[in-house]
């Protein structure tokens, strides 16, 4: 082969390196906003961790039929903890919160639905929320969500309540700080330990992330609402129960004061009638009295 033919084929093999590398970057950048309003984006971005030829293929269980309701439910469930890029938050113990606030969760709930019904089998979806109260900060709330296999899996890659660390003289602040961010789970929901031969590849940036059973959690809130749901029921069954038995009394008693009062009256009236007879008697024994005194003294007649 001549030095010109190679010098052609050195060419080309670098050219095809060039259009895999720059169909490579390209894979990375593709992404689709599907909601940006109020400081809130929710879109599809391609899952570089699916691979459609592996035996089995690694895909995502997309799209999805989740209702807003439900993807409250799931996100709902989200906690983090956390630090501030300062001294003093590397000595202080994180406490776990919210990862979305109400107003959140309420404005993600359909724009995320919508993107579940979406998203295909090698994509997942991504949002990103920026801080209500300080608009001008980089920080931001933001993540990537996806189903595969029965799990739901959650990367949280930034967060607007931590803030990262400042380095100084005019630098950009490091991409790979985490914040010391650690995701977890409140309760009915419970972290799923995901079998290594289901566990997604996670990148440096996805150190944050969190796996559990959506099904399972739903199944779980739901018998938690329809038992929240009875209770009300109960408690009006049991009023009930206890006004009957307060009717049943009152008129027990009722009855009681009234054959009470029956045999008080029988009794005033046999006392009445035995006053009215020892009144006779009296009347009777005053009667015959000055008939008495009428009669002779024999005595005194015998003188």
């Amino acid at each position: 082969m001549s030095r010109n033919t190679r010098s052609t084929v050195a060419g080309l093999l670098f050219g095809l390196c060039c259009l895999v590398l720059f169909a490579a970057c390209g894979l990375t950048s593709h992404q689709r906003v599907l909601y940006d309003s109020a400081g809130i984006q929710v879109g599809i971005i391609t899952d570089l961790s699916t691979d459609e030829h592996a035996s089995p293929p690694v895909v995502n269980r997309h799209p999805v039929e989740f209702t807003p309701r439900e993807i409250r439910s799931l996100i709902g469930s989200l906690e983090v903890s956390g630090y501030s890029g300062t001294v003093l938050g590397l000595f202080t113990n994180p406490q776990p919160k919210p990862v979305f606030t109400e107003a959140e969760i309420l404005l993600l709930a359909e724009p995320l639905a919508a993107a579940f019904h979406q998203a295909t089998p090698r994509e997942r979806v991504f949002f990103a929320i920026q801080n209500p109260n300080a608009t001008y900060e980089t920080d931001r709330t933001s993540g990537s969500l996806f189903f595969r296999h029965d799990y739901f899996h959650v990367i949280l890659t930034d967060h607007y309540a931590f803030q990262k660390a400042d380095p100084g003289g005019g630098e950009t602040r490091d991409l790979r700080d985490t914040k010391g961010m650690k995701l977890w789970v409140v309760a009915p929901a419970k972290v799923a330990s995901v079998p290594d031969n289901k566990e997604p590849h996670w990148t440096a940036f996805e150190k944050a992330h969190i796996s559990f059973k959506p099904i399972e959690v739903l199944a779980v809130q739901s018998r938690a609402a329809e038992s929240a749901a009875q209770q009300p029921a109960v408690k009006t069954d049991a009023s009930a129960a206890i006004s009957t038995d307060s009717v049943n009394d009152l008129r027990l008693q009722v009855r009681e004061l009234t054959s009470a009062n029956l045999e008080l009256r029988s009794r005033l009236k046999e006392q009445s009638d035995m006053i009215e007879k020892l009144k006779s008697q009296v009347d009777q024994l005053r009667g015959d009295a000055p008939t008495e005194s009428l009669k002779p003294n024999r005595r005194s007649s015998a003188k």
